[in-house]
């Protein structure tokens, strides 16, 4: 009987049991230890619903569960191979015991973080592919070189001028004509 329940559980992660209840398979999450530099793999494991009053459910496995039934009456105990083992209390209910799987069969892996400086890679900007080098580039901003203003420069070159047109004054007129001198 467990050549039939077991594959329907794992592949499917559900197999109701008519009169008896349902498995299902539940999976948490794989976990991260940065500590350690490892990604755990993700848990499975097996949860027993009770049935509740579906004595006219009837399905591939009806047979089956009335084998189970029987089984659990007689002996009070029922193991499906790689799945767990069904049990009867005293007062008559089904409970369940899954097997756990062994963490061999689900090691950690190594995970170590790298971060590489000058990898170059494909980017979607909108609706056109460019790399992330050439979005780099796009975005530096060129520095221009400000020239410095060099005013004494110009102020220089208007004293030269000044000093140039008072010399061709005195020149042309003499020096007696620079100030309020009379003629």
């Amino acid at each position: 009987m467990d050549y039939l329940i077991a594959p329907t559980l794992f592949q499917n992660k559900i197999c109701r049991l008519p009169g008896i209840g349902t498995l299902k398979i539940v999976t948490a999450s794989a976990e991260t230890d940065f500590i350690n530099t490892q990604i755990k793999a993700p848990v499975h494991s097996i949860i027993f619903t009770a049935a509740q009053d579906d004595g006219h459910v009837f399905n591939e496995f009806t047979a089956l569960s009335e084998l189970i039934k029987r089984d659990l009456d007689e002996k009070g105990t029922v193991t499906l191979k790689s799945v767990g083992n069904f049990i009867t209390t005293s007062d008559g209910a089904i409970n369940f015991v899954p097997l756990h799987l062994s963490p061999v069969f689900m090691p950690a892996v190594v995970a170590k973080r790298v971060v590489r400086q000058d990898a170059e890679h494909a980017i979607l900007v909108g609706d056109k592919e460019t790399t992330n080098t050439l979005m780099t580039e796009y975005f530096v901003e060129d520095v221009i070189e400000k020239p410095t203003y060099r005013w004494w420069v110009a102020a220089i070159i208007l004293a030269i001028i000044g000093l140039s047109v008072i010399a061709y004054y005195v020149s042309q007129n003499g020096s007696s004509m620079l100030g309020n001198a009379i003629k």
